[in-house]
């Protein structure tokens, strides 16, 4: 090889070096790829709890939407853009489980979950002064949560069924 070959060989090496090693440094070039909005999920979803349990939704707080929320706790598809407030009683570890499976099946931060004494629980239910509660069927029976403000939906869901009330 030429002395002036070896010479442009060497200029451009020496350049991409130059060029090349900061930009691998400071653009993370080799860094995993983010997961596109059309990737898969990489998180499974909780196990349902077994037994029977009871939804309250009220509707005066989702004109637009109760539908939609209803289909989406009846184990249906539904694509929702609003936020969601759930309630669970404090000793009613099934139904903290079930809404925590809720809340896994929805975008982070759509529904906040949070647990607060049974009875003062119920007597908001009566007041109509939740958003949304969830309780396992048991711990309803055991407040006597049958009767319910009238802008409450009550939606029941069994191992095998679920189905909506007013």
């Amino acid at each position: 090889m030429s002395e002036k070959t070896v010479h442009i060989v060497l200029s451009i090496l020496v350049a991409a070096l130059v060029v090349a090693a900061p930009c691998a440094v400071f653009l993370d070039i080799f860094a995993d790829v983010p997961p596109d909005a059309v990737s898969q999920a990489t998180m499974t979803l909780p196990d349902q709890p077994s037994g029977d349990f009871v939804v309250f939704i009220n509707s005066s707080l989702h004109k637009d939407t109760i539908d939609d929320w209803t289909r989406f706790f009846n184990d249906e598809y539904a694509v929702i853009f609003d936020d969601i407030s759930c309630i669970t009683a404090a000793g009613d570890i099934s139904g903290q489980q079930l809404a925590g499976r809720f809340q896994a099946q929805l975008p982070e931060n759509q529904m906040k979950i949070r647990s607060e004494d049974a009875v003062l629980l119920a007597s908001k239910l009566d007041a109509g002064l939740i958003d949304v509660a969830v309780f396992s069927k048991e711990m309803a029976d055991a407040l006597e949560l049958n009767s319910v403000h009238s802008e409450i939906v009550l939606i029941n869901i069994s191992e095998g069924e679920s189905g909506a009330k007013n």
